[in-house]
C-alpha cells in the first residue's frame, strides 16, 4: 500500500490543529492567594458587573461526567470550594449550594459553587 504525499500531509496538519487546541483550551490559572481570603457571597450582594466568573467549580471539568466530590458536612465542602477557586486565582465564590447526595454518595454532601474575580 502506497501513502499518497498529499494525504499524508493533511493527516499530519489535521493531527497538528487537534493538539494544538487541546494545548490551548487549559487556561493557565492565575496566581491565587490563600483559601482564607476567598469570601463567600450571594447573589443579592453582588451585581453581575462587579464580578467576572474565573471557573464553575467541579462543573466546568469532564471528570464531572464521571464522578464529583462529596462531602461529610456543609463546612467541609465549601473550604474544599475556597480552596479549588483561590487555586484559579479567584477572590470570592457565588452561588455556592451544599445538596444531600443521598443515592450518589451515601449521605455525603455535594458541593459547588461559581469562582469569581472582582472587575476593576
Amino acid at each position: 500500500m502506497k501513502i499518497r504525499p498529499i494525504a499524508a500531509a493533511a493527516a499530519l496538519a489535521a493531527a497538528t490543529v487537534l493538539l494544538g487546541a487541546c494545548a490551548t483550551g487549559n487556561k493557565q490559572p492565575a496566581a491565587g492567594g490563600p483559601a482564607s481570603e476567598v469570601q463567600v457571597y450571594s447573589t443579592t450582594q453582588l451585581v453581575p458587573t462587579q464580578y467576572t466568573i474565573v471557573q464553575h467549580i467541579w462543573t466546568d471539568e469532564w471528570r464531572s461526567n464521571i464522578s464529583l466530590p462529596t462531602f461529610a458536612s456543609a463546612d467541609d465542602g465549601v473550604q474544599a470550594l475556597k480552596q479549588k477557586a483561590a487555586d484559579a486565582g479567584a477572590s470570592g465564590l457565588l452561588n455556592v449550594m451544599c445538596l444531600d447526595a443521598t443515592g450518589y454518595s451515601n449521605g455525603r454532601l455535594l458541593c459547588y459553587g461559581d469562582a469569581i474575580r472582582f472587575s476593576n
